[in-house]
């Protein structure tokens, strides 16, 4: 495997393997979109912890972020999520240690 493609699932882990952050995954997954105070009241987070860690799901790739009015509503990408996690799983059947 290459670097960059190390590099990239290390990142996506790196963020997953936060409870707060995996929380707030697990939320979109159920409601499609919501806005930072919704988040911060269904996954019990404070408001300003909520932004960051939004921040760093949306990094990665994983986070969409659309404005409606004054108000920014975040999407999880699960599609993309998904394909980086199948990815990987197909490099992990490839190999000769699962043979």
């Amino acid at each position: 495997m290459k670097k960059n493609q190390l590099n990239k699932y290390s990142d996506l882990f790196k963020v997953l393997s936060d409870s707060n952050r995996l929380s707030l995954v697990t939320h979109l997954c159920q409601c499609r979109e919501a806005n930072v105070s919704e988040l911060s009241t269904c996954c019990s987070i404070d408001l300003s912890v909520v932004s960051r860690h939004l921040s760093k799901l949306k990094n990665v790739g994983i986070l969409g972020a659309k404005k409606k009015g004054k108000e920014v509503y975040y999407e999880l990408k699960a599609s993309e999520l998904s394909h980086l996690l199948r990815e990987l799983a197909d490099e992990i059947d490839k190999a000769d240690c699962c043979r």
